[in-house]
């Protein structure tokens, strides 16, 4: 039996509202409202979010597992800073399991996520076009999401959960120049793994982090010297 649907009611509710204020949070740092090196108030945050400070609190502490914030005894829980050596690890691991979920999708996706895969694509390029950033990310994210849902692999959904997230930080160091470049390369992974190739979108996805790689040291190599 499915262990959502075995939670009491309060429980369910607890966790939902954990999970919305891990997500808000979690945008703010993304979207830097929050600033590395920020101290956040639960009792702040819970009066934005209009919620408690119990969800928060659970909220901060899933954002310290993954890196996002610090958690200093004594002066309270601070935004990390974004560390450009962490995103190449981070894409180190991620390429066999990323090339696992291409796989995967090209032999057990839906018609309906494959239609979703190409619609995505799609507008993908044309944020990358128009060089819309909200846009550009907001699609991008989904797309990783309904990739890892075509897998149909709930060990690699779980796994990719917590490594998307971790990436998600980065992705604003993404110049806007970079981004037809790269909704190119994640259409071609989108264009093979509809088609049907696992091979062929294993292949894609090695050439896409190839590129994520370069770009990843390249703004290492644009950080201001001290």
């Amino acid at each position: 039996m499915d262990q959502e649907n075995t939670r009491h009611p309060a429980e369910k509710q607890f966790r939902s509202l954990a999970n919305a204020a891990f997500e808000a949070i979690e945008e703010m740092i993304v979207t830097l409202r929050l600033v590395p090196g920020a101290m956040l108030s639960e009792a702040d945050i819970a009066a934005e979010l209009s919620m408690g400070r119990t969800p928060v609190r659970e909220a901060l502490a899933r954002l310290a597992w993954i890196g996002f914030v610090e958690v200093h005894p004594q002066r309270g829980v601070q935004v990390s800073n974004a560390d450009i050596i962490r995103q190449l690890e981070l894409l180190k691991v991620r390429l066999p399991l990323e090339t696992s979920i291409a796989r995967h999708a090209a032999e057990r996706a839906t018609p309906t996520d494959l239609e979703e895969l190409r619609s995505l694509a799609r507008e993908m390029t044309e944020a990358a076009a128009e060089r819309n950033r909200d846009r550009y990310f907001r699609t991008k994210g989904t797309l990783h999401e309904v990739e890892v849902r075509a897998a149909y692999n709930h060990v690699l959904t779980q796994t990719m959960r917590s490594l998307h997230a971790q990436s998600r930080r980065f992705w604003f160091y993404e110049q806007p120049e970079s981004f037809a470049e790269a909704a190119e390369r994640h259409g071609a992974v989108v264009n093979q793994s509809t088609d049907r190739n696992a091979e062929a979108a294993a292949a894609a996805v090695k050439d896409l982090f190839a590129f994520l790689q370069l770009q990843t040291k390249r703004t290492l190599d644009r950080r201001p010297t001290t």
